[in-house]
């Protein structure tokens, strides 16, 4: 029998363990990766973590500065709702000393406030420690990161003014620039917020430092509460304010601008035309340029970029003036190519408006070029109605005058508004918070009156005659005449003009304070009427009467009416080295109280006044609440010699501005026209505006007609840094200066 074969396996006594070695070496390997991941994880997790209360943190940081901008406009302007009275003052610079006591009164008015806020919190109240006002950790939320805050008034304890922070602007332009020897005044506030997440030891902070400033701003260059009138060869920078509401009547469109390239040649005006067209339905913000990088804008329209001329983004107006005029192609228009023939005046004014716009020291200055270099705008800043876009539209926009949506504020409304990063061009149903208004007994000119001690009969000596006036003067359509008294090469200094003088100063000079004085009891709805004449001598309406201070003036004998009680003044070819302030009637009455200013009329601040004067004076050129004021001409635009400079904060009832003028500073109209109330009769509140520039009768302007030889050159331009004159009351600001925002830890 056979025995099966069996194979037999023999073991190598050396390799016993092997296995095991390796799968020992493998855990160990992988527990170190996984150890390794783990701690990847981990550190991942907690830098998200990191990450995540970071920026928790300094958004509840920005928050909470939010929160007390927010607090500190409750404050400063008031609100009925939070039991803040708002602070008034009537001094137009703040001091030192001033600050100090504004600052007490905001913080003691903050600390109220925000103690009503921690009846919702947990834990300690805000406190004031010395300067400091201090607030407690607030919670954004629940389960939220908390905020708190400091308020502490420069100059700071222990600060070191010299450090590299404050050689940047806005501190370097501060002046002076701000060092150690010349360190932050009290009319600036450090604001701290620190914010936090997490809980200790995890728990991370981040703050955001602001420092506000408290002033008093009238933040405008133009400020009216009655229809506003821009026409062509007028620019502005800075913002402008309209509060006429009437807009369902003729001509009441709150702001009515005329672009500056119409009227130029017909076929720039019908490429106009038809760019204001695509304006109407493509404008989505209001600033009358179509923005090639928003669809909503471009809509419909082919290529887009080969309408925008100067390529800076938008077409407007500008875009096709510079492609009608730009032969050369070089993005520039010259003077040769804008009049060739060197005879429109118009053309030539143009040039020089838009040159010569804006500061001096610019690049581009009055170069003989329009170009890239003056940024041009029609209206650089913002631009606050309070009417309703839909009012208006439906209302005086309306062609057919029937109602209805086919309206459109654009055909009054031209030209293209430059609107600051982060501003809005156009404002419609603008608050009271942003449209300032004022009364007449909101100015208190007590203080200019005391100045102008000097007896007006001894200076003015004897007169040179009279002469008969059409009132206004030079008007195509005058609704007065004046038999005026004229005083011609006389020196006046610090004096009040009596009531009634109305009279013509010729090649005069004022020194100081000017004041007019007028009677204050004007309120009686003919006190505009009492006297007024035809041109022939005869008395318009000689059965009406007037009450004025209890005594009834006027009737078919009185030949004077009511001109004795108030102040109609022409000055021609006068200068003024000081400032022209007038009493402040309570109505307005423009054909009895009004200021008239041609030939060259130069305003200046020398010897032989102080340097305190000068400084005084440099605040407010013009202080005429409820006057009716007329600067330049209406009938010589083109005369070098019918020039007007001004400066600081001008202030009538209503403005009149013609020819060449030049304002730095803000143009502030006082009167409200409201239909059938006060001298405005019937539905003519229209009639009653404040006028930049040209316009026909048939715009609504019924004083004057376009004239022939030129339209002018009207620039305004706001300055920020000039204070306001004294007696004007209004609200305080504390503003934050978002050029001093700065980031950090704890603090």
């Amino acid at each position: 029998m056979a025995r099966s074969k069996t194979n037999i396996r023999y073991t190598n006594h050396r390799e016993h363990g092997v296995a095991a070695v390796l799968a020992m070496m493998f855990l160990v390997i992988f527990s170190s990766l996984a150890a390794a991941m783990a701690i990847v994880s981990q550190g991942n997790l907690t830098t998200a973590d990191s990450s995540l209360k970071i920026n928790r943190s300094l958004a509840a940081a920005e928050t909470g500065m939010q929160f007390m901008v927010y607090r500190l406009n409750q404050v400063t302007k008031g609100d009925a709702t939070a039991g803040t009275p708002g602070i008034k003052i009537r001094e137009g610079e703040i001091d030192a000393t001033l600050a100090d006591t504004l600052w007490v009164d905001a913080r003691t008015q903050l600390l109220d406030l925000l103690s009503a806020d921690f009846q919702y919190q947990q834990g300690n109240t805000p406190y004031v420690d010395g300067n400091l006002l201090i607030v407690p950790e607030i919670p954004v939320g629940p389960g939220q990161p908390t905020f708190s805050a400091t308020f502490e008034p420069h100059p700071l304890a222990g600060e070191n003014y010299d450090d590299i922070v404050y050689q940047r602007p806005p501190y370097s332009d501060m002046d002076p620039p701000v060092t150690n020897l010349a360190p932050m005044g009290p009319d600036w506030i450090r604001v701290t917020v620190t914010a936090s997440d997490g809980v200790a030891p995890n728990r991370i902070f981040r703050s955001v430092i602001i420092d506000f400033q408290i002033e008093k701003k009238i933040k405008f260059a133009l400020l009216s509460k009655s229809r506003i009138m821009i026409g062509r060869n007028v620019m502005i920078d800075g913002p402008i304010g309209s509060s006429f509401l009437e807009t369902n009547l003729e001509h009441g469109h709150p702001i009515q601008i005329e672009s500056d390239f119409k009227g130029l040649d017909a076929a720039l005006d019908a490429d106009i035309d038809l760019f204001r067209n695509t304006l109407i339905s493509n404008d989505a913000d209001g600033d009358n340029r179509i923005n090639l990088a928003s669809s909503t804008e471009t809509n419909l329209i082919v290529d887009p970029a080969q309408y925008d001329y100067d390529q800076d983004g938008y077409i407007d107006d500008y875009d096709f003036f510079m492609a009608h005029f730009d032969s050369s192609g070089d993005l520039k228009v010259s003077d040769s190519e804008i009049d060739p023939t060197s005879s429109d005046v118009n053309r030539q004014q143009l040039l020089k408006l838009i040159d010569t716009f804006g500061n001096p020291s610019r690049q581009g200055y009055n170069d003989g070029f329009i170009d890239e270099y003056d940024r041009y705008a029609k209206v650089r800043g913002e631009v606050y109605i309070t009417a309703d876009k839909q009012g208006w539209e439906e209302g005086a926009a309306d062609p057919d005058g029937a109602g209805g949506a086919d309206g459109a504020y654009q055909d009054y409304f031209q030209g293209p508004i430059h609107p600051d990063f982060g501003e809005t061009a156009l404002t419609f149903d603008a608050d009271t918070d942003a449209v300032h208004e004022f009364e007449p007994d909101d100015f208190d000119v007590a203080s200019f009156k005391a100045m102008a001690s000097n007896d007006f009969v001894a200076q003015a000596g004897a007169d040179s005659g009279t002469v008969t006036e059409q009132v206004p003067f030079g008007a195509a359509h005058p609704y007065e005449y004046y038999e005026r008294t004229v005083y011609e090469n006389k020196t006046f200094d610090n004096v009040i003009i009596p009531v009634g003088t109305n009279a013509l100063f010729r090649n005069c000079t004022f020194v100081g304070v000017t004041y007019v004085d007028t009677v204050v009891d004007n309120v009686d709805s003919n006190f505009n009427y009492v006297g007024m004449q035809e041109s022939d001598g005869t008395l318009k309406h000689p059965d009406r009467t007037a009450m004025v201070d209890g005594v009834e003036v006027g009737g078919p004998a009185d030949m004077q009416g009511t001109k004795a009680y108030a102040n109609n003044i022409r000055f021609d070819d006068c200068t003024f080295n000081g400032s022209i302030v007038t009493e402040s009637p309570n109505e307005f009455t423009h054909v009895r109280n009004k200021l008239t200013f041609t030939g060259t009329t130069r305003f200046i601040r020398e010897s032989p006044l102080t340097a305190a004067e000068i400084k005084l004076f440099r605040r407010s050129t013009l202080l005429a609440p409820h006057f009716s004021v007329e600067m330049g001409t209406f009938i010589a635009p083109e005369d070098s010699q019918e020039t007007v400079e001004m400066s600081g904060t001008i202030v009538t009832g209503l403005l009149d501005l013609r020819g060449q003028v030049k304002i730095v500073g803000t143009l502030l109209t006082t009167f409200n026209p409201v239909s059938n109330t006060g001298p405005v009769l019937g539905e003519t509140s229209p009639q009653f505006n404040t006028t930049l520039g040209y316009f026909s009768s048939a715009d609504g302007d019924l004083e004057s007609e376009i004239p022939g030889s030129g339209l002018g050159v009207i620039q305004v331009r706001y300055d920020p840094t000039l204070p306001l004159p004294d007696g004007i009351l209004g609200n305080i600001d504390i503003t934050p200066s978002l050029a001093t925002y700065r980031e950090g830890g704890q603090q």
